[in-house]
């Protein structure tokens, strides 16, 4: 009986010793190297949507957004329903290249120079490129569909001036 499971280890171990013949997996290519990189603070005050541009994107009535202050942010959070959506912006300026270049990959959508959204731990992100910024709207405990998301991107931007 012990003869079996020994046979068993030695032909999986044989096996992984054997080559098969065949075309080599390419290596990826690597991507383009980037020198862009994210400056964060660039604006005083980041609320860039107001309250009745949060509750379009969260489908519900919202708090008045408040900007966080040191270091600026915005953020505000629905008054009624479970779970309480919640929704932040924070805006980026961009040193060495493009906004563009600092997109994640994601679902693009037509919003400023470039806009993606992307699933992130905490929930789904715009992500928006335009001209020196790169503004992030982050909801929480949502799932926007994508022509609320267009709205508050355009909103966003306008706000940008």
């Amino acid at each position: 009986m012990r003869a079996v499971p020994a046979l068993v280890v030695l032909l999986l171990v044989a096996g992984c010793a054997v080559s098969v013949p065949g075309r080599a997996v390419p290596e990826p290519a690597p991507a383009a190297p980037t020198t862009a990189v994210l400056v964060s603070d660039v604006l005083p005050d980041e609320c860039l949507l107001d309250a009745e541009g949060f509750a379009l994107l969260l489908e519900a009535p919202v708090a008045p957004p408040a900007n966080g202050g040191d270091p600026p942010s915005c953020a505000t959070a629905t008054t009624r329903g479970t779970p309480r959506g919640l929704a932040a912006i924070n805006v980026y300026g961009v040193r060495g290249g493009a906004p563009a270049d600092l997109l994640r990959s994601g679902r693009p959508l037509e919003v400023g120079d470039a806009a993606v959204v992307v699933d992130t731990a905490g929930g789904p992100t715009l992500q928006v490129a335009t001209g020196d910024r790169l503004v992030t709207i982050a909801v929480a405990d949502r799932e926007p569909d994508d022509a609320r998301w267009v709205e508050a991107g355009r909103r966003a931007v306008a706000a940008l001036g």
